[in-house]
């Protein structure tokens, strides 16, 4: 009889958990919470009066005092996005492609081995949008990004004093949140923070240097390089043509956008107040008409100046970009003829068929072209052999081991190598 009255009390308490579960289960949200999500998803679909509104309700009704601050900041960012609509600029997209989270940044043209893993002793905290350091060879100032005391990520500053190197300085306008990717581009630090004056996640920002050489106030760049997701890594190209930064405002959570702008010495800014059209402003959609860009300038400003070596190596590069063409074009055929022999109506097939047709057309002269690109090559090697010139080949072949990204569209991505730790 005990041993049932026991199993009576053990259902009935598990009957009653049961029910606290369910009951629990079926409370509704705080209002403030409601109002809150609505927010968020304002904010991020570029609907920033509409956010300010519901943070605004979110806050008159919020009663947990713990909460209080984030739905303030959050308010604050989205009344930022609303102000900000008022000075977009409107640059011409010259292309844009995705790549992996981990190493999107060798995808710049800047100078070969020029990112460096960031050593222990300058970051110990690691961390997805912060993996390197930019510290070029030959560089007499460094610019980095690591954790200070109470582990938030600010910028730091040191110059090389011929012996040794200065103590890091700590630069002024850090804020109580992160700071990463710091870049001196044409005279001007360009960096990304998520403390400053903003719209959320990473925004862009620019420090013109003074007469007295010390950085001016922080500036966000705006719509569209800053958005409510994380933007960062902003630089222009050593020829001065183009500015790239990256984005994961339409990504996936490992992998990231690189966007190629064509540089404007003086932008005009004007106000965008149309939530559709500031959404499209800053999707920053390439043209579709593309055509080819001569960004060989940007790639070649970065490497080492002996003339014979960078003609030598342009011919090579020609080389293994046909190369890369050709390979493409017979993986899309390889593709193709596996979509028609899988095709189970006629006009699937006949759709397969001039596809394929169209794209075996480009092979001949893709071949001609590689044929030519090698004789003009060799002939090289020949003129300079004659002349007595001698080619840096070490740095020739490891350019020519880098991969090509982008050969079917206007820009031409290549990826450079990873420098060592040892500064």
């Amino acid at each position: 009889m005990r041993i049932n009255g026991i199993k009576t009390a053990l259902v009935a308490v598990s009957i009653a958990i049961s029910a606290q579960i369910l009951s629990c289960q079926s409370l509704p949200l705080p209002a403030y919470e409601t109002a809150l999500m609505d927010g968020e998803a304002s904010h991020a679909d570029y609907d920033f009066q509409a956010a300010v509104q519901f943070y605004s309700e979110a806050l008159r009704k919020c009663r947990d005092t713990s909460r209080i601050p984030e739905i303030e900041r959050r308010l604050s960012q989205s009344r930022n996005g609303r102000a900000m609509a008022g000075y977009c600029q409107k640059p011409k997209v010259v292309a844009r492609k995705n790549f992996s989270l981990k190493e999107f940044f060798l995808y710049y043209p800047l100078a070969d081995r020029s990112w460096r893993p960031a050593p222990n002793r300058l970051d110990t905290l690691g961390g997805i949008f912060s993996p390197v350091t930019w510290f070029p060879r030959g560089s007499k100032e460094a610019y980095w990004s690591m954790p200070d005391t109470a582990g938030v990520r600010n910028i730091y500053y040191a110059r090389d004093l011929g012996t040794r190197w200065s103590s890091p300085y700590k630069m002024p306008f850090s804020s109580t949140e992160d700071e990463i990717f710091p870049m001196v581009s044409g005279g001007k630090l360009y960096f990304a923070s998520k403390g400053l004056f903003g719209v959320g996640g990473y925004d862009i920002y620019v420090c013109e240097r003074r007469a007295d050489g010390r950085w001016g106030e922080p500036r966000n760049l705006g719509f569209p390089y800053s958005s409510p997701y994380d933007d960062f890594l902003f630089v222009n190209t050593p020829d001065g043509r183009y500015s790239i930064f990256a984005s994961n405002r339409d990504c996936s959570i490992d992998s990231v956008s690189v966007y190629v702008i064509e540089r404007e010495i003086n932008p005009v800014s004007s106000a965008v107040s149309n939530v559709r059209d500031l959404r499209r402003l800053c999707r920053l959609d390439p043209p579709r008409d593309l055509k080819k860009v001569d960004n060989k300038s940007a790639m070649s400003a970065s490497k080492a100046s002996d003339p014979n070596t960078e003609l030598y190596a342009r011919k090579a590069a020609e080389v293994r970009r046909l190369r890369e063409e050709i390979s493409r074009v017979n993986r899309e055929l390889s593709t193709l003829r596996s979509f028609y022999n899988s095709a189970t109506t006629a006009t699937d097939r006949e759709e397969m068929q001039d596809k394929i047709v169209k794209k075996e057309a480009r092979l001949p002269g893709l071949q001609s072209q590689l044929v030519a690109a090698n004789k003009d090559l060799q002939k090289t090697e020949m003129d300079f052999l004659l002349h007595g010139v001698l080619i840096d080949r070490s740095r020739v072949e490891a350019e020519s081991d880098n991969e090509v990204v982008g050969v079917e569209s206007s820009y031409t991505f290549t990826r450079r190598s990873l420098g060592s730790s040892d500064f």
